[in-house]
């Protein structure tokens, strides 16, 4: 199945059971790795784990039809299909689609993305699947047929029933626990092939490329001005949108209400500002926009676990990292 796989990806690691594909963009500090395991004829786990902002683009068409299944495990995935449309795969969200969908760019809003992924060649997959399984080889089989009249794949919203298996996945080692691995697909597949797709209430909708636009001007006018005090009904009558939808369209585009985010990007560029700078705490909290050290010190022990100053006082500084998800090795 290694012909759909991205042909810009380095492969480090090769054999009959497992693939591991590497991507190195030269700006983030980390390198980002699709780590593949061949779990049945036909089906693929994928572990995807991307420090980027730019998503590899796949392999060119081929003739043969897989389905793609993708669950976000952290991070947030955007990808314009056709006529300006937008897709966003946020935490905890799962996927499908097929590999005839046109895709005229993708990547990750916040440059990192982490999440698993099966990909399943249909014909293959249902030839070798036993007969005991003939309800899942009949539900893969609608499946395809609902993504084919979508045309653009579809995103669901969290799905309680599968959540767990896939958290589950994210943590197992495949190469020491293939039958459990084997089986928590299955039942994965039995469950995602039962639930109705077809109904539009579970499926999220596209943004037009106008709504994103606005989004990321918002974003920018947010995160460079981090110690000024906009809110929300600023910036909606500035960018001519309603509260409603600002605050809807930036949780799709960046995967945490915006006031949330806010706090947190505080959080990540105060972590930048006591590494790499001499500046006080006093400094650090207004260029951030605290009315004073003690709040600064509050917001950011809640999210560390310790006070600014202690954290500056620390040898080594990797917490910035897995504040945002990229998690160091």
């Amino acid at each position: 199945m290694k012909d759909i796989y991205p042909r810009e990806m380095e492969v480090e690691i090769e054999n009959p059971y497992k693939m591991v594909l590497s991507f190195y963009d030269g700006k983030e500090p980390k390198k980002s790795q699709m780590i593949i395991y061949h779990v049945l004829e036909g089906l693929d786990l994928i572990y995807n784990k991307f420090n980027t902002y730019t998503s590899p683009e796949p392999a060119e068409k081929t003739e043969k039809e897989y389905i793609e299944i993708n669950y976000c495990k952290r991070g947030v995935f955007e990808c314009k299909i056709a006529k300006d449309k937008y897709l966003y795969l946020s935490e905890g969200e799962i996927s499908a689609n097929t590999n005839t969908i046109k895709r005229e760019t993708s990547g990750f809003t916040l440059g990192f993305y982490e999440g698993v992924e099966i990909l399943i060649d249909v014909e293959k997959f249902q030839k070798n699947l036993p007969d005991m399984f003939i309800d899942i080889v009949k539900n893969i089989e609608y499946l395809k047929e609902v993504l084919e009249e979508n045309k653009r794949g579809i995103v669901l919203k969290p799905i309680r029933e599968m959540l767990h298996v896939f958290d589950e996945l994210c943590v197992m080692d495949p190469a020491h626990n293939q039958m459990h691995v084997r089986l928590k697909i299955l039942e994965l597949l039995l469950v995602f092939t039962t639930i109705p797709i077809e109904d539009r209430k579970s499926q999220k909708r596209y943004l037009e490329k106008f709504q994103i636009d606005k989004i990321k001007q918002i974003h920018k006018e947010l995160i460079s001005n981090l110690d000024k005090k906009i809110t929300i009904q600023d910036l909606a009558r500035k960018y001519e949108i309603g509260t409603t939808p600002l605050k809807s369209y930036f949780k799709e585009v960046y995967g945490q209400p915006i006031y949330t985010y806010i706090k947190d990007y505080k959080i990540h560029a105060s972590l930048h500002l006591l590494e790499e700078t001499s500046k006080n705490i006093n400094a650090i909290a207004g260029l951030l926009g605290y009315d004073n050290s003690s709040k600064f010190a509050k917001a950011f022990k809640e999210k560390m676990g310790c006070t600014p100053t202690a954290y500056r006082k620390q040898k080594v500084h990797l917490e910035h990292e897995r504040l945002f998800g990229v998690e160091t090795d």
